[in-house]
């Protein structure tokens, strides 16, 4: 037991392809692998992060050069997936059209990378001397780049760049590529030479996005891979290793998807005797234990009350039920022993380690997304010491709290102003994997890509947690999700999305640009106030609050907005303190032209709580006050009442709601923007210019 003293990183890395060594002496060849290894019937494995796919990649390429099988691993990093998505826009803005010409190309790839191969053994390097396309083409490939994404862009940026239709690029691209003379000559040389390859590609998630074209990209490769594998039959087996939530995005796009690839699926499960095997492979390797059988492994390992199968479970109902979460648990609690001298792992020292891991992740997602998701701590955090599993109402109540509380900050409050309310507050949540929904088969299914349910929810639906919060938000597990943590499909590591972001610029853009639809004149007067209220309610949230329109319908003085001002910094501090403005007035006017008449209507409203500035919003196209329209009448009111009334235009307003697209910045800018203006009425239009300071 002295070695288990000494090394704090017992079990291997949590990430098993970062830690060879160990794989290579503790793999554990579960049902999965066997089928794998053993068969070609199914050529798409799918599994959630942390399964174990990157281990099998390592292991079958071993496997398979111990064949003699030649084996190609395609692992693309983060630029050249993005790279690849300019060429995938040249084929069409559809996901249908975008993998019609990535399927093409990415045939074209893998001939390329066998031909590469053969053309430097000994034994078919004449052969492939001898052909009449596929030597011809390799040396482009050849030069074309250092990596096969990299290669196949280059020589499709080449290729395609004079073709100006989508529709001819993909019809012509066989011919230009040479595809079907290629393929007869590679499988004449698999044939005649008894050559055998395996072709693994791993690390699709990598630059990928939950859109058009990153759903596009990767059916294509599904598609040109099987078309691969159908071709040279048993000469070339294929492997292709995808996460769970983009092979779900496959599906909801592609409507043939599961009606073509039917029954070549692979999805990884892993159930609690086979995590038992695995974890017991590494004590076994690290405490020289070669021939102890589980149970005694275990045993040894751990105090009594954490012995026998029932103990591992135990321990397991602490992770999400996958061999990443597993090792990480074990090496943490393994190290929380190592601090106390211990040689035996403890009930203690495991629910330490779960407890850390579970904050540790709550903790990341508010660092990753607070800057694209204000206010996510406070939205989160008012599910502690509740259920895991809740309604969209009870949901939805709870965030109306954190909203109506005093101690929100004013970007969560602008940030569920723009989106919507609560309800979609709890939509934005599901897209980072805060909450899972129940699909149509009973399943919680969880989306991390940053998307919004692709089904409309009501508030009877069920939400639940994601599990691997539950410890860090000290939820109470209840008989109904005790389960649930193994059947769920998701992925749990936080990875940043700019989907909120979008978002809130989609709903930001959707405001603006309604107000093209509102004309000017009587007509359309209530829609433009109506307008001019959502507006005011998003760019003064926090400061202005109780915003109402018509607040005294009944009598003869009708203010059109009337809004509370709270007064806490920036310029409404200034317009409560030098102005004595509590309640803030806005006319809403839906003209161009502002006369007297308008500022006499401003005018006979201020005074005792609504102080001396009130504001006119109306439809000019000019910002500043004018000769003969609008100056004269601002200072007849400025110099005899000591009356301040602010022009604002619909195209200022516009300029305030843009700003709010960065959220680090956006009310800093808006309160400059505010104080400038007042500062110009003061300055320049009080003494009669109608220029700006230049």
């Amino acid at each position: 037991m002295e070695d288990l003293n000494k090394k704090a990183n017992l079990f291997g890395d949590a990430r098993a392809e970062n830690d060879h060594e160990m794989l290579d002496l503790s793999f554990y060849e579960g049902q999965d692998y066997k089928t794998l290894h053993e068969s070609n019937d199914r050529f798409i494995v799918v599994g959630r992060r942390g399964t174990g796919k990157s281990a099998l990649t390592y292991k079958l390429q071993k496997q398979f050069k111990e064949k003699k099988e030649y084996t190609i691993v395609i692992a693309p990093n983060e630029e050249e997936m993005l790279g690849l998505r300019a060429i995938a826009t040249q084929f069409g803005d559809s996901v249908t059209r975008i993998r019609s010409g990535i399927k093409l190309a990415w045939r074209y790839a893998l001939l390329m990378e066998i031909g590469s191969r053969l053309e430097v053994y000994y034994k078919t390097e004449n052969a492939v001397a001898n052909t009449t396309y596929l030597q011809s083409e390799l040396k482009k490939w050849k030069n074309s780049g250092n990596t096969t994404i990299e290669k196949l862009r280059l020589i499709l940026r080449g290729a395609i760049s004079s073709i100006s239709s989508p529709e001819d690029r993909i019809a012509d691209l066989p011919k230009i590529l040479n595809l079907n003379s290629i393929s007869i000559e590679v499988l004449e040389i698999l044939t005649k030479y008894d050559q055998k390859y395996a072709i693994l590609t791993d690390r699709l998630d990598e630059g990928y996005e939950p859109d058009i074209v990153g759903i596009g990209i990767v059916d294509g490769l599904i598609y040109g891979t099987d078309e691969i594998r159908t071709y040279f039959k048993s000469r070339v087996r294929t492997l292709i290793f995808l996460r769970d939530n983009i092979f779900r995005a496959i599906e909801d796009a592609d409507q043939d998807f599961s009606r073509n690839i039917e029954g070549q699926v692979l999805r990884l499960h892993w159930d609690p005797l086979e995590l038992f095997h695995l974890i017991n492979n590494r004590i076994r390797i690290a405490l020289k234990m070669e021939h102890e059988n589980d149970i005694r492994v275990w045993n040894k390992y751990v105090s009594e009350e954490l012995r026998g199968i029932e103990g591992f479970k135990n321990c397991l109902k602490l992770t999400l039920y996958r061999p990443r979460d597993l090792l990480a648990l074990m090496n943490v609690a393994n190290l929380q022993a190592r601090k106390q001298d211990r040689l035996i792992l403890i009930q203690s020292d495991i629910e330490s380690a779960a407890k850390r891991i579970s904050e540790t992740r709550f903790d990341d997602l508010s660092k990753e997304y607070h800057s694209v998701f204000p206010g996510i701590k406070a939205f989160t955090n008012v599910f502690l010491n509740g259920r895991p599993n809740l309604t969209v109402e009870e949901a939805s109540e709870k965030i109306s709290n954190v909203l109506d509380s005093k101690e929100t900050s004013s970007d969560a409050l602008q940030f569920s102003k723009i989106l919507g309310g609560s309800e979609e507050i709890i939509k934005a949540l599901y897209g980072i994997g805060f909450f899972g929904i129940v699909d149509a088969s009973g399943k919680y299914v969880f989306s991390h890509d940053g998307k919004r349910p692709n089904i409309s929810i009501s508030s009877k639906n069920l939400l639940l947690i994601h599990p691997c919060y539950w410890i860090a938000l000290n939820l109470n597990e209840n008989e109904d999700v005790a389960s649930v943590k193994q059947d769920i499909y998701d992925e749990y590591e936080i990875t940043i999305s700019s989907e909120s972001k979008e978002l809130r610029d989609k709903m930001l853009g959707q405001h603006m640009s309604a107000l093209n639809t509102i004309s000017m004149g009587a007509d359309d007067a209530h829609e433009f106030e109506a307008w001019c209220k959502k507006a005011i309610e998003i760019i003064f949230i926090g400061n202005l609050t109780n915003i109402e329109l018509h607040p005294n319908k009944q009598h003869a003085q009708r203010r059109d907005i009337v809004a509370t001002n709270q007064g806490h910094n920036g310029i409404w501090k200034r317009i409560r303190e030098d102005y004595l403005v509590r309640q803030v007035i806005f006319e809403v006017k839906n003209f161009e032209n502002l006369r007297t008449d308008e500022y006499r209507q401003m005018s006979g409203y201020l005074g005792r709580e609504y102080g001396s500035l009130g504001f006119i919003i109306c439809r000019d196209s000019v910002i500043e006050l004018s000769k003969g329209k609008d100056l004269e009448a601002f200072r007849e009111f400025y110099s005899l009442k000591q009356q301040l009334i602010i022009k604002l235009t619909a195209k200022q307003i516009i300029n305030m709601l843009s700003k709010l697209r960065s959220v680090q910045k956006n009310q800093d800018d808006i309160d400059k923007l505010l104080d400038k203006h007042i500062d110009n009425h003061i300055r320049l239009y009080a003494n009669g210019q109608s220029q700006k300071i230049k």
